[in-house]
This record gives C-alpha cells, sequence and structure tokens, in this order.
C-alpha cells in the first residue's frame, strides 16, 4: 500500500532493526524475517507465523489472495471502553485441544479464571534485558498466560513504550515470533499514549503477515491515526472496514472527529448521515464535536446540518448535558453576521423560560397520540412479529378483558405468565 512504503526512522521497525530481532525484506516481497545475530541475509530464516485468531490470515509467501468471509466481532461501542478492552476483544487467546467438547470448556473457563487472577500484576518501571524477563517469567504463576498477563498490566498502568519493547524483543529472541495477539496489546499502548510512528509501523506490520484484521484491531487504528496528523490514513482503515463488514459507530466517530478539527466540515457531515444511513445511533459525544468545530463558519449548509442535529434532539426528547449545551450556545453565538445571546439557565416547573419567557412544549401525550401510540403497540408488538412472541391470541384477549373490566388503572404490567410459574399450585384466577 503506497501510504505506507515510506521507512519511519525512529519508529517500531528501526527499533527492530536496531535490536536485531526482525531483518525487513525487499517490500515486494511483503515479508519480514527474523534474525538471530546472523550477518548473512540468505541465512535468515522467514517467519512461521502461528495466530490463535481465527480471522487473523497469515499471508502466503507465494502471492494467494485469498480473502474469506469474516464474521463482524462484537464490540461494545456503547461506551468508552478502556484501551486495554479493545485490544482485549480479539485476543482472548482460542487454545486449541484436541479434547472432547465438555473439556474445552472447562479448560477454556479454567484460563479465563487464571487470566483474571492477574488482574492487579504491577508491570517493570524501566526495560528489562532477556535473562530479567526470563526469571520473571520462571517466578511466574502461570508462565504459559505470562507475556499476556504482562501486556495488559502495561496498557493498565500506561508503561512506557520501552518497557513493552523489551519484553517484544525477549519474546521474539525467545519464540522465533510474535504472537497477533501481543503486536495487538503493543498497539493499544502506542494508541494509548499518540505514538503515531509506532501505530503506522505496527499497521504495516499487521497488514504484511496477514490479509485481514479483527475489527478490534481496526478500531485501536482508527482511533490512534484520527487524532494524529496521519489521520487520513483513518479514513483510507475506514474504506477497508466497509469491504469486509459494516464499520462500528467508533469507527465513524473518530473519523467525524477527525475531519472536523482539521476543518473538513463536509467531509464530516458526509461520514455523519452515512453513519444515520447504517443504522448507528451517534452519541452526544460526536454531535457536540460537530457544534465546536463548526464555530464562527458562515456556510448555510452546514447550519443547516446543525440545526437538523437540534430538531433531532428535541423529537427524540434527548436531553444534551451541560458541556454539550454550553457549545450549542457558543455555536449560536459565533454565527457571522448574527447577535445572538445565550443563556444559561434553569426552567421552572411551568415550563417557562425565566430569560425570555418563551414557554415550553409540553412532554405528554394528547389523547391522540396516546391511541395512536397504543394502536401501534398492539399491532406491531402483540399481534406483529416486532418481538419474540410467547402470548397466544387467546390469552391476550383473556388479558384485555381483565384490565377493561378493572378500569383505570395507572400502571399496567404484563404478567400473563406469571401464574405458569409454579404449575403445581393453583392458578390465580385474576
Amino acid at each position: 500500500m503506497a501510504l505506507f512504503s515510506q521507512p519511519i526512522q525512529h519508529g517500531l521497525q528501526s527499533w527492530l532493526w536496531k535490536s536485531h530481532v526482525f531483518w525487513p525484506v525487499s517490500r515486494c516481497r511483503q515479508m519480514f524475517a527474523v534474525s538471530f545475530g546472523i550477518p548473512k541475509r540468505d541465512k535468515v530464516s522467514y517467519f512461521s507465523f502461528m495466530t490463535s485468531s481465527s480471522t487473523a490470515l497469515p499471508v502466503d509467501p507465494q502471492g494467494t489472495d485469498a480473502c474469506p468471509s469474516k464474521k463482524r466481532s462484537e464490540v461494545d461501542y456503547e461506551e468508552e471502553k478502556g484501551w486495554d478492552e479493545d485490544a482485549q476483544e480479539i485476543h482472548e487467546e482460542k487454545l486449541s485441544f484436541s479434547s472432547s467438547g465438555g473439556t474445552l470448556k472447562k479448560q477454556l473457563i479454567n484460563h479465563t479464571v487464571s487470566r483474571h487472577k492477574f488482574a492487579n500484576v504491577q508491570p517493570p518501571e524501566r526495560p528489562l534485558h532477556a535473562e530479567e524477563w526470563s526469571r520473571l517469567k520462571e517466578s511466574f504463576q502461570s508462565p504459559e498466560i505470562f507475556e499476556e498477563v504482562m501486556f495488559n498490566s502495561m496498557v493498565r498502568c500506561n508503561s512506557p513504550i520501552d518497557v513493552a519493547k523489551s519484553l517484544l524483543t525477549h519474546v521474539a529472541k525467545s519464540n522465533g515470533d510474535i504472537g497477533y495477539n501481543l503486536l495487538v496489546k503493543y498497539l493499544a499502548l502506542c494508541v494509548q499514549q499518540g505514538k503515531t510512528s509506532e501505530i503506522c509501523d505496527l499497521y504495516d506490520i499487521l497488514k504484511i503477515r496477514f490479509k485481514i484484521l479483527e475489527s478490534g484491531a481496526y478500531n485501536l487504528l482508527i482511533r490512534g491515526l484520527s487524532n494524529s496528523d496521519q489521520w487520513r490514513m483513518a479514513l483510507t482503515l475506514l474504506e477497508e472496514v466497509k469491504r469486509v463488514t459494516v464499520p462500528s459507530r467508533s469507527n465513524y466517530e473518530s473519523c467525524i472527529k477527525a475531519a472536523g478539527r482539521h476543518q473538513e466540515m463536509t467531509l464530516a457531515c458526509e461520514l455523519y448521515h452515512e453513519m444515520l444511513a447504517k443504522d448507528l445511533v451517534p452519541t452526544l459525544d460526536v454531535m457536540q464535536a460537530l457544534f465546536d468545530y463548526s464555530r464562527g463558519m458562515k456556510d448555510p449548509a452546514l447550519q443547516k446540518e446543525l440545526f437538523g442535529i437540534l430538531l433531532y434532539l428535541r423529537e427524540n426528547q434527548i436531553y444534551p448535558h451541560k458541556t454539550f449545551i454550553r457549545s450549542i450556545k457558543l455555536w449560536f453565538e459565533s454565527i457571522p453576521g448574527k447577535k445572538w445571546k445565550g443563556h444559561l439557565t434553569n426552567i421552572k416547573d411551568s415550563g417557562q423560560c425565566p430569560v425570555c419567557s418563551h414557554q415550553l412544549e409540553d412532554s405528554e401525550l394528547t389523547e391522540e397520540e396516546y391511541n395512536n401510540l397504543r394502536e401501534r403497540i398492539i399491532r406491531d408488538v402483540i399481534h406483529g412479529t416486532d418481538t419474540f412472541r410467547k402470548t397466544s391470541p387467546q390469552e391476550f384477549e383473556a388479558f384485555q378483558t381483565f384490565v377493561e373490566n378493572r378500569l383505570p388503572f395507572d400502571i399496567v404490567i404484563d404478567g400473563l405468565n406469571i401464574s405458569h410459574i409454579m404449575p403445581r399450585k393453583v392458578q390465580c384466577e385474576n
């Protein structure tokens, strides 16, 4: 890929060269070699990489270009997970056993429990030599997950990059390879610290060794690059994700903020609408960013977009937090040629604004609105297929009769199945 063809002298690749761990081969081969202090290039052996991930595929040295279908990883983008969790999503190590399914499940559970047991392990404060890492691993209670636990702790404690590099050096010299999960955990640490050159190098290495990355790795790459001067590379990665699956909300919002930060508001709005078209609900955070980056701009089309966001908030009764409110206020006051003046105030119980005396809309439903809502719920949810149905038409009719004969109610709880919880007891007639 042309975007990544230029070597970064002070990044990860430069460090790997100096530490004699990796020996970069010609770009046209798109492979990396591992060196153990052998000076002659023709004696250097290539990686024999084995991944624990089913969707991270090693590159065929002969250049085959198989691109299998990829199941979308289940990542919770709803709110803001820690850096370690982004990395954790893809590298929950998938162990390979020849035992029966029950034994496999038990071993996998034990593996997960043992990993969580070391959640409070503290990483070294300085880079260690290979001998020091070896001694530390030997004294560790579960040596088979030592590197994974140590990298998790480095991300949690935001350890210096040099400490992580020293562990990578030790792993490469010991195993002749660095696993996919460790590379992505190292990527999480680089993103956390804004190490742009290392992020670019890691992307280059990962793409050379794998045809497809998992969504968690793309999340980290897009987030890290969108916060740097290489933010357009994040757009390239977004397009790459689109070819495999639907990008996440986090992917879109990182790119939207990056475009807005560089005053490319047309691009930001295009990405925003693209996200909405894919049924991804925007967060208040990205809406606030659009207002923040649009201050002082006279573009009528941009103003229309922002008024559309305000209308969206109003129609869906979404109440922005105080920081977002301040951003809206500052945007109105910055519109060229206008003389808006905003005030932060408290609305009275009467619904009247104490500053401008405007009467706010009543949020209570009218009788007509309530009846329309009631009919839609009965038609689409109970009689229809909007939800998984367990209620038969006869049960629902009996429930309606019960409610109508005992009006009025303030609250009605559908508890038709409660009477079936204790099958040996006499069912309640009411």
